[in-house]
């Protein structure tokens, strides 16, 4: 058993990779960025990990992450498969199986929306939020005091998604409160909950047991937006007819 356990956790530094050689109790207690920010800065951009069955090779080099996620996508198209309990989450494109005929259907389907045409016609609404976070932190250079970038850069990534998928100008970081940030802070909100930490460690366990990863309520609330915005926009083109 010892030698196995050895063996194991001995598979990163036998191929020249740095990282952790075991799973740290206090992993299953860290915020999941908690947890690569210590062991990249303790390891390096990219590092080797472990968790109960299986490891993980961690990448935080942009040009390296470019190659991966566009130039030889070929070669990665998969995903860590973890459970997603039964919403309509588990039907996503970043969460499917890169080699299956539902995600290349998915995939046919979505990319029309990304044509360069497509996300020419985005920039007016991107360039209007990002001078909206420009002029934030703005205030921070004239005080001299510290932002918290996390914040912000959430919150401009939050209302560059709103404005491009949903055409709602949110602005979040005035307005916490709005159901769009309420619910998508409820989703992803969910770094040290149980029934996440075992979807991700033991997805079959968590599949038997009906887990769910994420808060349903806040994932059928974008389902419903979703389905109201689409409703309205096919009502709006029929009426154009």
């Amino acid at each position: 058993m010892s030698i196995l356990l050895t063996y194991r956790f001995t598979y990163w530094s036998r191929h020249g990779v740095k990282g952790p050689k075991r799973i740290g109790i206090e992993g299953f207690f860290m915020k999941v960025s908690d947890f690569y920010t210590k062991n990249w800065q303790k390891y390096g951009r990219i590092f080797g990990a472990y968790d109960l069955f299986g490891k993980w090779l961690i990448v935080n080099e942009p040009e390296l992450l470019r190659d991966i996620l566009v130039k030889d996508f070929h070669i990665f198209p998969d995903h860590l498969h973890f459970n997603l309990g039964n919403t309509n989450l588990a039907k996503a494109l970043f969460f499917l199986n890169g080699n299956d005929e539902e995600w290349k259907r998915i995939r046919t389907i979505t990319s029309p929306s990304f044509t360069s045409g497509k996300l020419r016609a985005m920039m007016g609404s991107i360039g209007g939020i990002a001078d909206q976070f420009v002029k934030n932190l703005d205030e921070y250079a004239v005080n001299g005091k510290t932002a918290d970038m996390r914040k912000y850069m959430g919150a401009f990534a939050m209302d560059v998604i709103s404005a491009c998928a949903y055409g709602i100008n949110v602005e979040s970081i005035n307005n916490a409160n709005h159901p769009i940030v309420v619910n998508a802070k409820k989703i992803l909100s969910v770094d040290t909950s149980f029934s996440f930490m075992l979807s991700i460690l033991c997805p079959s366990i968590a599949r038997f047991f009906k887990l769910e990863p994420f808060n349903v309520n806040a994932i059928n609330f974008f389902n419903n937006l979703t389905e109201q915005i689409v409703a309205e926009r096919k009502s709006a083109m029929n009426t154009d007819c």
